[in-house]
């Protein structure tokens, strides 16, 4: 229906249409052509730039949910965490290498399993500690893990008590090209997916995250990362175990400030077969990393700077947690 409109709106103005297009949409389009090279031709070197003394502040959230179904038995867990933590930046050597101390500053967690009572714990306001979070409550205040990183993100050292995580969101930092690039190129980071068989066996498979400039906004470089395996993987079972350590988001980079200001990924995995003919696994699950800023700094950066990669983006899952307030429609 609409082309047909077009069609006729074009035929009604006759000569005027033709010489409109020719000539003011024409120079443009040229415009436009122009500029879309010029932009594919500029390169951006993205660099860490962290200070000594320096002290970042981010807020990470994730909401998960997770369905098995085996032999009948359906089972349900719904999660949701936030745990804010801080970079002190301790050192910054000759050659550019930063170090820095990663702390966790303040956690407030709750899960539920089925129709059970949630538990939950606020390290603000909670005195009392459900057992099932006391792991976490003993590092709240403390430094969890020092690194050190070259200009370009990659962890070069890394002191802690803790394991490190294989889970989905990814490192402590994005690693960025060596070199300066331009919007579309595409970079490579190796890593190791740890899953387990069938018979229990632990196995590891061979993948790699894929990320790429999406485009360049107000200083803010806007990064897409997925997960590849690369490894054949061979049964549903091995699937199932590797589900939350896969990937796929997108990354603001301040190319000024010299680090991300926001991490965004996505979970919608699926194993079909994972225990007999007619079980099932479902992991649904969003998480986000952002900079905490002022109340000036959030003024300044508003909603539109970081919307258009979003915008790309498939529709964000909407996880509901069962004390969370009704939605009304608009």
């Amino acid at each position: 229906m609409l082309i047909r409109l077009l069609v006729v709106l074009l035929a009604i103005g006759g000569l005027t249409a033709d010489v409109f297009a020719q000539d003011g949409s024409s120079k443009t389009n040229q415009t436009a052509d122009v500029a879309k090279r010029l932009a594919k031709k500029q390169t951006y070197d993205l660099r860490y730039k962290l200070k000594p003394g320096d002290k970042i502040d981010f807020l990470f959230e994730q909401v998960a949910s997770t369905q098995t179904r085996m032999a009948g038995d359906e089972e349900s867990t719904t999660s949701r965490s936030q745990t804010a933590k801080q970079w002190e930046v301790k050192n910054v050597d000759s050659l550019g290498n930063m170090t820095f101390a990663l702390k966790w500053t303040a956690v407030n967690m709750w899960q539920q399993f089925g129709d059970d009572e949630p538990v939950k714990y606020n390290s603000k306001t909670d005195d009392e500690i459900p057992e099932e979070y006391q792991a976490i409550a003993d590092f709240v205040g403390e430094t969890i893990a020092v690194f050190s990183i070259k200009p370009s993100g990659e962890i070069i050292g890394r002191v802690s008590d803790l394991n490190e995580s294989s889970f989905g969101a990814g490192k402590v930092t994005v690693p960025m090209p060596e070199k300066p690039i331009s919007i579309g190129y595409r970079w490579y980071v190796p890593t190791v997916l740890n899953a387990t068989d069938e018979n229990s066996k632990n196995i590891r498979l061979k993948a790699r995250i894929s990320y790429q400039l999406s485009k360049v906004e107000n200083n803010n470089a806007f990064i897409t990362f997925r997960t590849e395996v690369l490894t054949p993987i061979r049964s549903q079972k091995i699937r199932s175990t590797i589900m939350q350590q896969m990937t796929d988001g997108y990354v603001v980079f301040d190319i000024k400030r010299g680090y991300p200001i926001l991490r965004h990924v996505e979970w919608d995995e699926k194993a079909q077969g994972f225990e007999g003919a007619d079980s099932l696994l479902t992991y649904v699950g969003r998480a986000t990393e952002k900079v905490k800023r002022s109340k000036g700094q959030a003024r300044k950066q508003t909603r539109s700077t970081l919307s258009p990669l979003v915008a790309e983006r498939p529709k964000q899952v909407d996880l509901r947690t069962r004390d969370a307030k009704p939605m009304t429609k608009k």
